[in-house]
């Protein structure tokens, strides 16, 4: 894997397990309900017993969801990647903040593996506008978390 690739492999990764840990939190209260009954009542609470911003970003959410989930077999197909229907699962049924950035880490170390050139160039404002909504992001999930 060559060091541009290994280093997107990890952040994704490292970007997913904060997503897994940090939304994965608020779920206390649906736990030892049973799989059935917790995304049941989860969904309830998500879409009818919310408040219209947190309704709307549960359907923003689904959308994203349905895009990136078609993108993410298109583009195994694509590269011939397996297992991609793993990736849909862990989006669907643990969450798509994790399921997505697994599918981009595999794919990822799928490109080094199957091509040498795997290089990208970023512009400056590219970089810094990736770490300033990436601040925001881990920032907004740890206060929620700690709140």
């Amino acid at each position: 894997m060559q060091q541009a690739t290994g280093k997107l492999f990890y952040l994704y990764l490292a970007l997913g397990v904060m997503a897994l840990v940090l939304t994965w939190v608020h779920l206390g209260s649906y736990m030892g309900k049973g799989i059935v009954d917790a995304n049941i009542l989860f969904w309830k609470d998500a879409l009818f017993n919310a408040n219209p911003a947190s309704t709307f970003l549960a359907v923003d959410i689904l959308f994203f969801a349905l895009v990136g989930n078609i993108w993410m077999v298109i583009e195994s197909r694509r590269l011939q990647m397996k297992f991609v229907w793993v990736y849909v699962a862990i989006g669907t049924f643990i969450g798509i903040s994790f399921g997505f950035p697994l599918f981009l880490a595999m794919r990822e170390k799928h490109l080094a593996a199957i091509s040498s050139n795997t290089n990208v160039a970023l512009k400056t404002y590219d970089v810094l506008g990736l770490l300033a909504l990436g601040a925001v992001t881990v920032a907004t999930g740890v206060w929620l978390y700690l709140k």
